[in-house]
């Protein structure tokens, strides 16, 4: 059997539009076949970016809104790096923005640390309030 240039071989077997649209095993797929499982793969990678997309843009939004405070911080060299990445991509509009963001993920990503760390805090309220009733009742008696 002679080839044309437009032929697929396919594990040495040409493939090309006259052959079988069916892909059971031991049928060759045909270059629509191909195409279409392709498409497909486009689909879905596309589809999940999308969603990531929307996902981060959501935490953008959220880290975003109600910056009432302002916290002056120094940071490393690694770390401007990353901050000036993300304003001159244009995610952001400032370094103050991604710095935002950024630490707004960090404490969603702490989340467990931070939960231990603020029932220690109720703790030691507690014990500082005891202290102060002991230290009252001593004055008072």
């Amino acid at each position: 059997m002679e080839h044309k240039d437009s032929d697929v071989v396919y594990e040495g077997q040409i493939a090309d539009d006259r052959t079988s649209t069916s892909t059971e095993a031991g049928k060759i797929p045909t270059l629509n076949d191909l195409a279409a499982s392709v498409k497909d793969v486009a689909q879905r990678t596309g589809d999940v970016i999308n969603k990531a997309t929307e996902s981060i843009g959501k935490a953008i939004d959220s880290a975003l809104s109600a910056r009432d405070h302002v916290v002056m911080v120094r940071v490393n060299d690694e770390a401007l790096r990353k901050i000036e990445a993300l304003a001159e991509s244009g995610i952001f509009k400032s370094r103050s923005e991604a710095a935002a963001f950024l630490i707004s993920e960090g404490v969603k990503a702490q989340s467990a640390l931070f939960k231990r760390i603020e029932e220690k805090i109720d703790q030691i309220e507690r014990l500082r309030s005891e202290l102060k009733t002991i230290v009252d009742e001593q004055h008072a008696g």
